[in-house]
């Protein structure tokens, strides 16, 4: 049995201060059958905050692969990651591999995890394999090198590839390539902003018919790919075969090229109003570092890479055009009522370390604006202090419009202001349909474990 239009699902969560991501990979095998390839991402400041001990981290993880009641496969695994300097510029993310069997039809998978032992939180994901005979080809996968080999890419959401000399790989398998007829793997990136083929940046292998499994990788140097959103498209051509049959898989990506960011930042002009609002120095950093909630991704990278040493110059410039990209006619006017939004949540939900626009309620209420209601519970008895927003509407760019929305943030420590986002059904935020579970003192354990 064969997989034909299989998926990838990469699901991302946020617990207790730690962020792990797994990506989700259907494969299939002559032998074995179909199969889950998992890569475990863990985001190492998140990591390496919240473990106390001065050793090095560990991480238990235990994913379950049901169909309804049935668990198919199971699997544990402890993660013991390096001690790394956590004031380090360049923090390095640890990925994992895990493989579980796998069988056609719709699926559940769940993964437990926690800091040492203890297993405090949990992602979940559904999918559908579908059965189907013939030739296919694999769900993509990004991939990088490591030690002179392609290995898996650590991922939390979609990937970005913002150096100079980047280069995106990929892999895939096809299968039961037909004997005696030739096949062809082509591929091309696809710009989703113009809505077309960008030349030069594709290719064209021949592929053996020899396997009935035929790994294929791949990669493309996209040093001078635009900033911009894109798409690898891949179809697996097969000679005598309906056109419109060939298998095909795609797979989005977004380009931040550092070359053309910092050619723009040198041509803007600075209108002399913008720096006496933005001041300078530590406040116009503040300022600068604020607009991340709201930022894209490539303002997001743009912010990131500024370093201390950087001219007050060019952060008027990065600002300037920051909100004048935005709002053309009033941008000045603009910042200043951000401004005061950064002020509010500075003194509603900031700590002695922690920004206002840092802190997962200063982001919700920044991109989002005020909720329509909230409900706080500073004192349970039984469980840990939280807060729920509900958002009547969520108009928010790029999205489809939203009604009824809830934000729930719980604060581990229980004293203090530290409260985490918890579980949201707005589209892009965490899920976690344990979110009332996990609001209580004890770890609560399924009967599945």
């Amino acid at each position: 049995m064969l997989v034909l239009g299989i998926f990838l699902l990469a699901q991302n969560l946020w617990g207790q201060g730690l962020r792990i991501g797994a990506d989700v990979h259907p494969y299939w095998s002559p032998e074995n059958g179909h199969y889950l390839e998992i890569t475990y991402s863990v985001e190492p400041s998140s990591l390496y905050a919240a473990w106390a001990d001065s050793s090095a981290p560990k991480i238990t993880l235990i994913a379950l692969v049901r169909r309804g009641n049935e668990v198919l496969s199971a699997d544990k695994m402890a993660l013991t990651c390096p001690e790394q300097d956590v004031k380090a510029d360049i923090l390095y993310p640890i990925v994992q591999n895990a493989f579980l069997a796998a069988d056609t039809g719709f699926l559940q998978l769940t993964v437990f995890y926690g800091l040492g032992e203890t297993l405090t939180d949990t992602l979940n994901g559904s999918f559908y394999l579908e059965d189907k005979q013939g030739v296919a080809l694999a769900a993509l996968q990004w991939k990088e090198v490591l030690k002179g080999n392609l290995g898996p890419r650590a991922q939390f959401g979609q990937a970005v590839y913002a150096n100079d000399s980047d280069k995106v790989y990929f892999y895939t398998e096809a299968y039961r390539l037909p004997k005696g007829q030739k096949a062809f793997f082509t591929y091309e990136v696809y710009s989703l902003d113009t809505d077309r083929s960008m030349e030069g940046y594709g290719g064209v292998m021949r592929l053996p018919a020899t396997n009935r499994v035929q790994p294929i990788q791949g990669g493309i140097l996209v040093t001078d790919l635009p900033t911009g959103n894109y798409e690898l498209r891949c179809t697996l051509n097969v000679q005598d075969m309906d056109k419109e049959r060939y298998p095909q898989q795609r797979l989005r990506f977004y380009r931040v090229n550092p070359t053309e960011l910092a050619r723009w930042n040198e041509e803007s002009p600075i209108d002399p109003r913008w720096m006496g609002q933005l001041g300078t120095g530590d406040s116009l950093r503040h300022w600068i570092n604020g607009f991340y909630p709201i930022a894209s991704i490539a303002e997001r990278q743009q912010i990131e890479r500024m370093a201390p040493g950087i001219s007050d110059t060019l952060l008027w410039r990065f600002a300037q055009r920051f909100w004048e990209s935005r709002y053309p006619v009033d941008a000045l006017t603009r910042f200043v009522e951000y401004k005061n939004l950064l002020r509010i949540v500075d003194s509603q939900y900031s700590s002695r370390a922690v920004p206002g626009y840092a802190t997962d309620r200063g982001r919700i209420f920044l991109q989002y604006g005020p909720p329509t209601l909230t409900e706080k519970r500073p004192f349970e008895t039984d469980g840990y202090p939280y807060e729920i927003w509900q958002y009547n509407t969520l108009d928010v760019p790029n999205a489809p419009y939203q009604i009824n929305k809830l934000f729930v943030f719980v604060n581990y420590a229980v004293v203090g202001r530290n409260y985490e986002l918890l579980h949201s059904d707005a589209i892009g935020e965490v899920f976690n349909s344990r979110w009332k579970i996990a609001l209580q003192k004890r770890s609560y354990m399924t009967e599945d474990i």
